[in-house]
């Protein structure tokens, strides 16, 4: 015998058992779906009060998704950045974003896209763990531990 309530009650109780894996998947976020792989920042001399993040993202997603912000207790400002060639000289420029292809990376390097730290809230020391959190298109954060490094240049001839 059909009975409207139950009925109505049987299916809401379908579409809940459908829905909730689905809806609990979006909530993990695309930050459950990145791994970090060898974070670091820059060292720089202490008179110095800017620094970079460096570091490879790379993505599990099925769809692209985007690092559209970063910060850090240890700076006053952080920008997301990334070098370009005007002709000759390398320029640094900030940009909105950076692209996370689906199951790719991205690769943030010296020369190539990278965090900015600017007004360091004190000295970095190598050795030191700076945290920084990553904040994606879909609002979800993934915190990272970045070590300090020095960065040895090498002059080619």
């Amino acid at each position: 015998m059909y009975n409207p309530i139950t009925t109505r009650v049987g299916v809401t109780a379908t579409l809940l058992a459908l829905l909730l894996p689905a809806a609990a998947a979006l909530a993990d976020g695309v930050a459950d779906q990145v791994t970090v792989i060898d974070p670091y920042v820059r060292a720089v001399p202490p008179v110095v009060g800017t620094t970079a993040a460096f570091m490879q993202l790379r993505s599990d997603a099925a769809t692209e998704h985007f690092v559209v912000e970063a910060s850090t207790p240890a700076a006053g400002a952080v920008e997301l950045h990334m070098h370009t060639m005007d002709g000759e000289v390398m320029r640094m420029r900030r940009v909105s974003h950076f692209h996370l292809p689906p199951g790719g990376k991205a690769v943030l390097q010296p020369g190539g896209e990278h965090i900015m730290l600017f007004d360091l809230v004190k000295p970095l020391t190598p050795g030191e763990q700076v945290p920084i959190t990553l904040t994606f298109d879909d609002g979800s954060t993934k915190q990272v531990t970045a070590e300090v490094r020095r960065i040895e240049h090498t002059m080619q001839h």
